[in-house]
């Protein structure tokens, strides 16, 4: 996770905050399939606490951070954002331990924990 990344995150978060949030799938089916609330999502992207990794990039002329928050051994999360009109939450998915130990094997070797 690089440092500028970092910072840039928390600059557009900070700007998008009072535009609000959008979702890119139907709000129900990504609170189901992560077993959580809207009010504990927008919380944990806003304060940015368990966040592990932080990769920036460009798909379709549009820049998107994919967000990886890590609870423990055994459960995390994964964010994919965009900055429009609002912040657009494209997708976000549960993982699993055998997921995150693959992730961190081959995805997260090379970065230290920022936060």
């Amino acid at each position: 996770m690089k440092k500028e990344d970092l910072d840039e995150l928390k600059n557009l978060l900070e700007n998008y905050k009072e535009k609000g949030i959008r979702y890119g799938k139907p709000l129900k089916l990504l609170l189901e399939r992560n077993d959580t609330t809207e009010e504990e999502v927008n919380k944990e992207l806003f304060s940015l606490i368990n966040l592990e990794h932080i990769e920036k990039q460009e798909k379709d002329g549009e820049i998107r951070y994919v967000l990886f928050f890590v609870y423990n051994k055994r459960r995390g999360r994964q964010y994919v954002l965009t900055f429009r009109e609002k912040i657009i939450v494209v997708t976000l998915f549960p993982f699993g331990r055998k997921t995150l130990l693959k992730y961190r094997k081959r995805r997260f070797i090379k970065f230290k924990r920022i936060i």
